[in-house]
């Protein structure tokens, strides 16, 4: 191993290990593990992750004081508190850094968070995060209280890495095991490991670069798919935003750790991981084509739309629709997975989500929305003045999640399209309109979402014209809403500031020329509209 920051480190532990066997034997620390197991019982790593992963995915929470890049980051955070917040915001997992000289972490860090988080129901798992070089380190993590461990593949040789798994599974731990690169992925995979996390951050120099993890899943795609291990990625992530990135590709947990400690509100910052607080949610409107509908999905964006209105220069087909559905939802996302699976059948997709969505309170109408976004973006076909009957079987054939009606459709008869929820679209004068009048035509707010668009003369949106946003403020007070006309990253900030809606809708503004979208513009309009609220609120530089 060549001589690096995480040299040094292994160095150190080592004879942090040694001076701790003089204190107390591997044979002595063995005999505590029964005692352990009364006091401390494990929650199945692996299986409390899935868990929170069928939901969208699983955010495990970090302690940690400092970190050799940053030096300090929250020295004086108290870990049992800290540990606390983070289980009753959700997180599946704790990690618990217990490195001394270079994190400022402890093993009685870790037995606290365990201690504290006890009575929690579906309590997260604790893992000990640390430089695991010894099985005397996996005992020691059991005695104190850890459900599981983590092994990094880049100190340890391919038998240790072997025999240090078995020896956590002998303990009733599935270890986390950490690599950076293809051959240590390799060797994970090799050694049998269940839980692979990709570390965006190299050890060696702890440079940061997101995007190590997809370039890990491509290199290994076939390999990890056959081996059915469940893939995490590590470091770099702050926002949401960060999460779909990844999620989109097939990700199922994601580990946090300076973003939670820098944030003022890290319950909520956990929330916000996870998709499932208030901030603004994003629909991307008019995609053509598997690749740029994949990168709108990898930039962020909650809702797809798919056009199917005749006439329009964004019109896909039912079979396109398909095509662009299955990539996401099968997580078919990277090249290798696209060749890999360019033979299978069609998945038969069931709903993400249904008009019952639209049953109950306010509140609970919009936390069933985000529940469905949170597990990736739902597909929404856009409608206009076209037969309903029609409408629902494309809908049906393209496997869509949602409708919307884009022209003069009207609130009569929405009943028709159940069990597909629906979007349903006002007009919205560019001057002259007053909320009275836009509440007046609107249906009942259980019917459908409302959306509403800049009116014109001669088409049905993607106008490119914005109307006046204190109208959306006013309807949005009243009910959830969607704000569409003229939005692009030039301005979506501005909008979600002024009127905090529900969700924001752009086609248009996404294009260099009509019906053709630009990555650079789709990544601008999603991300200008995320971080307008909740990245300012939530973390701290």
């Amino acid at each position: 191993m060549a001589s690096s920051i995480l040299t040094t480190i292994c160095t150190q532990r080592l004879k942090d290990v040694e001076d701790a066997k003089s204190k107390v034997s591997l044979d002595e620390l063995k005999a505590k593990i029964a005692a352990a197991n009364e006091e401390f019982p494990t929650v199945n790593f692996a299986e409390r992750l899935r868990q929170d992963a069928a939901a969208g995915v699983a955010v495990v929470a970090e302690i940690k004081r400092a970190s050799p890049s940053k030096g300090d980051i929250a020295p004086g955070i108290v870990a049992g508190e800290q540990g606390l917040k983070y289980a009753r915001a959700g997180a599946a997992g704790i990690s618990v850094l217990t490195e001394p000289t270079w994190f400022k972490g402890t093993l009685d860090d870790m037995r606290d968070v365990r201690k504290l988080v006890a009575g929690e129901a579906n309590r997260p798992a604790i893992l000990r995060k640390d430089f695991l070089l010894d099985e005397y380190q996996v005992y020691e993590a059991r005695v104190w209280g850890a459900d599981t461990v983590l092994l990094i593949v880049a100190v340890l040789e391919e038998a240790v890495l072997d025999a240090l798994i078995k020896c956590a599974r002998g303990l009733g731990m599935e270890p986390l095991v950490e690599v950076n690169n293809d051959e240590e992925t390799k060797k994970a995979l090799r050694c049998g490991a269940k839980v692979i996390g990709v570390n965006n951050r190299n050890l060696h120099d702890f440079k940061v670069d997101c995007s190590t993890t997809e370039t890990v899943m491509e290199l290994n795609y076939e390999a990890l798919t056959q081996s059915d291990a469940m893939l995490c990625a590590l470091s770099g992530i702050q926002t949401r935003v960060d999460v779909q990135r990844y999620q989109v590709l097939g990700v199922e947990m994601v580990l946090v750790g300076e973003a939670l400690m820098r944030s003022e509100a890290p319950a909520k910052l956990v929330e916000h991981l996870r998709g499932l607080d208030s901030n603004v949610l994003v629909k991307a409107c008019g995609f053509k084509d598997v690749p740029t509908a994949i990168h709108a999905a990898k930039a962020g964006a909650d809702f797809i739309g798919l056009v199917f209105a005749a006439g329009s220069p964004r019109a896909v087909s039912v079979e396109g629709a398909k095509a662009i559905i299955d990539a996401i939802r099968l997580r078919r996302c990277l090249p290798a997975a696209a060749k890999h699976d360019a033979s299978a059948k069609r998945h038969k997709h069931g709903p993400r989500i249904t008009s019952a969505a639209m049953e109950g309170t306010r509140e609970e109408v919009e936390a069933k929305w985000r529940a469905a976004t949170a597990q990736g973006p739902l597909f929404v076909g856009v409608f206009a003045n076209q037969p309903p009957a029609e409408v629902k079987k494309m809908a049906e054939e393209a496997g869509l999640d949602v409708i919307q009606l884009s022209g003069h459709e009207g609130w009569a008869d929405l009943n028709f399209y159940k069990p597909f929820p629906l979007i349903n679209a006002e007009h919205v004068k560019p001057a002259g309109s007053t909320v009275e009048e836009v509440l007046g035509k609107a249906g009942g707010a259980n019917e459908a979402l409302l959306m509403l668009d800049t009116k014109h003369p001669d088409m049905e949106g993607g106008t490119g014209e914005v109307f006046d946003w204190s109208i959306a403020a006013g309807v949005q007070a009243t009910r959830p809403t969607f704000v569409a006309g003229g939005l692009s990253g030039d301005n979506v900030a501005q909008c979600v500031a002024k009127v905090r809606p529900f969700a924001v809708d752009a086609s248009s503004g996404m294009e260099v020329t009509k019906g053709v979208k630009d990555a650079g513009l789709v990544y601008a309009y999603v991300h200008g509209a995320k971080s307008a609220l909740a990245e300012k609120d939530l973390i701290r530089e």
